[in-house]
């Protein structure tokens, strides 16, 4: 028996030639990647929530107090409030920096503190490295700080390695841990990677530093150079992100 299926009618529809005209009213999720940017001067006042892309996305001279404008490349908001554009502090934004060090790092002495340094900034987004170890946000919240450290001892017996976080200066409380690096087996180093992380609330401009000390000084942080088929390994690698 022959099925007869109901007929469906496809529908398209224009889209305008040029915003600018008003043919799209401001209440209306825009994107203009492939418009002039001055096709955007003119939105309508009133308090609508305003979505931008592109790179000539650009906010409105003046609008209505409490309106809000958002770039979905940038990933910032403003509000226009007292006759002027404010940027919102935190709206959409992950801030986050991942740092490391491509040297070797040695003990000076036994039981004794020393700080880790780090020389690279891989990735920075409301993070900086300052001074050498300073993992610095300019922006307060609560943050996810982890770090990976590729140990070696050079000694014929296990060595014990303390690594722990530092806020400003002070030592951060339980945010230490140790590890047992193995002893040299014929003549190659034993090795260990130490790993772990810590939730944080930070104010601007707050910074955030790691240090250690080991049992031996046989025992150092190493960069490990790229051999064979495997690429160079950082002595540290220091990463951070608001949650």
């Amino acid at each position: 028996m022959a099925v007869t299926l109901p007929l469906h009618t496809i529908k398209t529809f224009t889209a305008p030639v040029n915003i600018g005209t008003g043919l799209i009213d401001a209440n209306t999720v825009r994107t203009n990647d492939n418009l002039a940017g001055a096709a955007f001067n003119a939105h309508d006042a009133d308090t609508s929530i305003h979505v931008q892309s592109g790179t000539q996305a650009q906010r409105p001279a003046t609008a209505t107090e409490g309106s809000v404008w958002v770039s979905t490349d940038t990933s910032i908001a403003y509000i226009y409030t007292s006759s002027a554009w404010a940027q919102i502090s935190g709206w959409f934004q992950n801030y986050h920096g991942a740092f490391s060090d491509t040297t070797d790092q040695t003990a000076g002495a036994v039981n004794t503190q020393q700080l880790i340094t780090l020389n690279t900034s891989d990735i920075t987004n409301g993070v900086t490295l300052v001074s050498g170890s300073r993992v610095t946000v300019a922006n307060a919240g609560t943050y996810n700080a982890q770090f990976s450290i590729q140990l070696a001892n050079a000694d014929a017996s296990d060595q014990d390695v303390w690594v722990w976080f530092k806020k400003n200066g002070t030592t951060i409380a339980n945010s230490g841990g140790r590890v047992t690096v193995v002893s040299k087996h014929g003549s190659v180093d034993g090795h260990l990677i130490a790993i772990w992380n810590i939730f944080i609330t930070l104010a601007a401009n707050d910074y955030l530093q790691l240090y250690w000390e080991t049992t031996d000084t046989d025992c150092r942080i190493e960069q490990i150079p790229a051999a064979g088929d495997h690429p160079a390994a950082p002595s540290v690698i220091f990463t951070i992100n608001r949650v």
